[in-house]
């Protein structure tokens, strides 16, 4: 729920937004009109080109030192940019007109299929690229000084506000690398003065003639700004300087995606990159179970090896340490069938902040990012540390010590380690759903649990037999069918469903489903199938041609694509209720229903039936005996979709990672307690929740990350969390990026707000690194107006950390003849050749 100072701040900028939208592209937009559609506010621009772009404006709680974040979806044309929900209103301006600037770069880029400027011009210092040219958030940075340029020059602006503007205009050119911050008397004064020029020249034609004008005169070296221009930039410094120490990151990798050499892997060679990743990763796999047998051998009976233990991995190994044993089964991105993700690598920019990898290395803007490119990004940072290609599940020893019983996916012998502290937990999306199962129960151990609390409450003796039975049916297949076999011979259904508890009546529903469920797998082996098998490649496309898919979500939508690339003459029949707003914004979506639907022009191989609501999956026997799958609504009856194959992608189940199953055994039936909490940084980002177990007088606490966190066990959180979290996922990635939050991008970042939390934690206990304090001060400031500059500092809009990567090494050395190069006068300007 927004609060009153972010519905005021979204009234400010709404106010702002069209004329900054005129300001940025006079010759672009012909009209801007706010538009209410679907329970979304949005705003749709129309173009000299005929074009319609959506923009949403958002608030959101974003990391420092950002005060904005932009989504860019140049696939649809939709775009979301996101205030910070600190951002004082006054600067909401100021800041969207550099995210507007910004997305319209991206937007124009796409368009031509231009090449993606990756290194940021405009960053203090003496470093260059090899080749200096503009990011799209330089661009948008230039937009932010044609802003402020234009308030300066306001003559309906007060005499305060217009120099309120020309302070902000000068701290943004120091920001930029467009003055140098050496003292004149420094001898790297005279290089960060040539790189600034350097600088100036590559921006100048993005400026109008106000903000050219207003660089010429402010983009100087202090020394030579008059003096209470020279006094705010004084101010400006100091206050950044009294900010404190930049924030907390955990030790640096290279990002994955480079050669031996260091040099970028080239598309053409990102299969082989991929497959020798893959080799090294299976290497060191070998390695480390040779070094944890041979440790264990070391120790005496009942002791293990002791580690701290990351279970699980993909996008999330972004918040992996190198102190940490990986064990990772190596799953989803390295099984899936599919070519690539459904994102484009527009839609996935952000990646980039996260160290994970780099879309726009292998992926032009408008293309998804192809699997190798994930495969060798995950090889390449799982080997940072010890790991183990297999499964983990963790247990409580008998002397009350956390294991992990580790499964090597090389079919060799099982290992033990000791657990040391919370072990971390990214063990991927849950389970799906069984077609028919209640959503409250959905799952035959927790219908199971229901309905022995409703015959408890029967009271009568035949009520209580049949709870005793039912509680000591063995687990595993069959138990549904069991179970309601259990509860027709003692008789007690109909004063079960006479009860009115809905909890009961949705766990008879689930032991139905799941018993249909089961009967119908048995009846077509290998033709009906969860979403995840074939997800996971654990399918043969060959034993049907007519494929039922059960739901037209996301996961739908990928198997479909899956299944009709693998059998030329295979047909897909998707059948539920309503694809959600996100699917059409991915770059899949659209594409494949054009390809094959014949609604959208295609050839007719996907089919797709709309506004049905499904029951359990049904059986069917063709007149040459075969058995056909039909898909069902809640009450049995066909919904008139049959196929060879059904592929159930109806949804999942909220609970905890298989990993802790036997910890909360453990704590549970001893009496004990299983508490969840959401965990968050200092900057309120989401970095996933951490469970903590108690019995016996012992506690064991386990992190847990990524996908896997991103749907809350109800059993252990309650509805204020699951309600918090639900908003928070749509603010992470929301619906027009075509990003899920428990996908690749998103996981990524959260890992790398994790990793950064955990070094900011570590470096607490251990304390802070010896500093002889802030090097280059430029003198004493009266503290009024420092502090008075520190507060306008801290509301001023910075630059993405991480949006761009730094730049190549090597220091831009002048040649002789520019070295003592005169800057202009005061108040001049640095023409061509000057």
């Amino acid at each position: 729920m927004e609060s009153g100072a972010e519905r005021r701040l979204l009234a400010e900028a709404e106010a702002a937004l069209p004329a900054v939208l005129r300001g940025i592209r006079p010759g672009l937009l012909t009209g801007v009109s706010a538009v209410e559609q679907d329970g979304r506010r949005f705003f749709e621009l129309g173009t000299t080109a005929g074009d319609r772009i959506e923009l949403r404006l958002d608030t959101a709680a974003l990391p420092q030192p950002l005060l904005a974040r932009t989504f860019t979806n140049t696939t649809t044309d939709r775009y979301v940019v996101q205030l910070a929900d600190t951002l004082r209103p006054e600067l909401a301006g100021q800041v969207l007109s550099r995210e507007v600037g910004e997305l319209l770069a991206v937007r124009d880029r796409a368009t031509v299929g231009a090449r993606v400027p990756l290194d940021s011009l405009l960053t203090p210092g003496a470093t260059l690229p090899a080749h200096p040219e503009l990011s799209d958030a330089d661009r948008g940075r230039a937009e932010e000084f044609n802003y402020l340029a234009a308030r300066m020059n306001d003559a309906d602006l007060g005499a305060a506000e217009r120099l309120d503007a020309r302070h902000r205009f000068s701290e943004l050119v120091d920001e930029s690398g467009l003055r140098p911050r050496s003292p004149a008397t420094d001898a790297s004064h005279a290089i960060e003065l040539y790189a600034a020029d350097i600088r100036q020249d590559v921006v100048r034609p993005l400026l109008r003639a106000g903000a050219r004008e207003a660089m010429a005169g402010l983009a100087q070296p202090v020394e030579r700004l008059d003096p209470a221009d020279a006094r705010a930039v004084v101010e400006a410094r100091a206050a950044r300087a009294a900010e404190g120490a930049a924030p907390v990151v955990p030790p640096g990798f290279t990002m994955p995606g480079l050669r031996p050499d260091g040099s970028p892997v080239p598309r053409a060679e990102l299969d082989r990159a991929a497959a020798e990743a893959a080799e090294r990763r299976t290497s060191l796999s070998g390695r480390t179970l040779e070094e944890l047998r041979a440790r264990q051998a070391e120790l005496p009976e009942g002791r293990h090896p002791q580690y701290e233990l990351m279970i699980g991995g993909g996008a999330a190994l972004a918040a992996r340490s190198p102190d940490m044993l990986l064990v990772d089964a190596r799953g989803r991105w390295h099984v899936d069938p599919i070519e690539a993700i459904v994102q484009s690598a527009d839609q996935v920019r952000h990646l980039r902040q996260s160290g994970m990898g780099d879309p726009y290395q292998f992926a032009d803007p408008q293309q998804r990012v192809p699997l190798p490119a994930l495969q060798l990004w995950e090889d390449t940072a799982a080997v940072r540390g010890p790991l183990v290609d297999g499964r983990a599940e963790l247990r409580v020893g008998a002397e009350g010590r956390l294991l992990a019983e580790i499964s090597p996916a090389d079919g060799s012998d099982p290992v033990t380690v000791e657990v040391k502290g919370s072990p971390l937990i990214a063990t991927g999306i849950p389970p799906e759903i069984v077609p028919g199962a209640d959503r409250q129960v959905p799952t035959v151990p927790e219908a199971t649990e229901r309905l022995a609390e409703g015959l408890a409450a029967l009271g009568a003796p035949e009520a209580a037999a049949a709870r005793e039975r039912l509680l000591s049916l063995p687990e595993g297949q069959d138990r549904a069918a069991a179970s309601l076999a259990v509860l027709a011979d003692a008789g007690v259904s109909d004063s079960l469903a006479a009860s009115g508890d809905p909890r009961v009546a949705g766990a008879m529903e689930t032991l139905r489903a799941t018993a249909a469920w089961e009967e119908a797998r048995a009846a077509a082996p290998g033709r009906v199938l969860m979403g995840d098998e074939v997800g996971d490649g654990d399918y043969d496309p060959s034993v049907a041609k007519d494929w039922v898919i059960a739901g037209v979500g996301g996961a739908a939508i990928a198997n479909a694509e899956i299944i009709l690339q693998a059998r030329p003459d295979s047909r897909v029949f998707m059948v539920g209720k309503d694809a959600p707003f996100v699917l059409h914004n991915d770059a899949q979506y659209t594409t494949l229903r054009a390809k094959h639907d014949a609604e959208y022009g295609g050839d007719g191989r996907l089919v797709t039936f709309s506004g049905r609501y499904l029951g359990a999956v049904g059986t069917v026997t063709a007149p040459d005996g075969r058995v056909r799958l039909a898909a069902l609504d809640s009450s049995g009856r066909s919904l008139g979709v049959e196929g060879d194959a059904y592929v159930a992608c109806l949804g999942r189940v909220s609970r905890l990672p298989h990993a802790v199953d036997s910890v909360e055994s453990w704590a549970r039936s001893a009496g004990g307690e299983v508490r969840g909490e959401l965990r968050f940084d200092k900057d309120r980002q989401y970095l996933g929740y951490r469970l903590e177990f108690e019995a016996h007088g012992q506690r064991h606490a386990c992190d847990v990350t990524g996908a896997a966190s991103r749907m809350l066990p109800t059993h252990v959180f309650g509805r204020e969390d699951t309600a918090r979290l639900a908003v928070l996922n749509d603010k992470t990635t929301p619906p027009e990026s075509g990003n899920v939050a428990a996908g690749f991008m998103a996981t990524a970042l959260q890992g790398s707000h994790l990793a950064r939390h955990t070094a900011a934690e570590r470096e607490q206990r251990q304390g802070p690194p010896s500093t002889n304090g802030p090097a280059g001060a430029a003198g004493p400031v009266d503290a009024q107006r420092a502090a008075s500059a520190a507060a306008r500092s801290r509301s001023a809009p910075r630059t993405t950390p991480g949006q761009n990567r730094p730049a190549a090494p090597g220091t831009a050395v002048p040649p002789p003849h520019l070295r003592n190069r005169p800057g202009p006068e005061p108040g001049r300007g640095r023409g061509p050749g000057a």
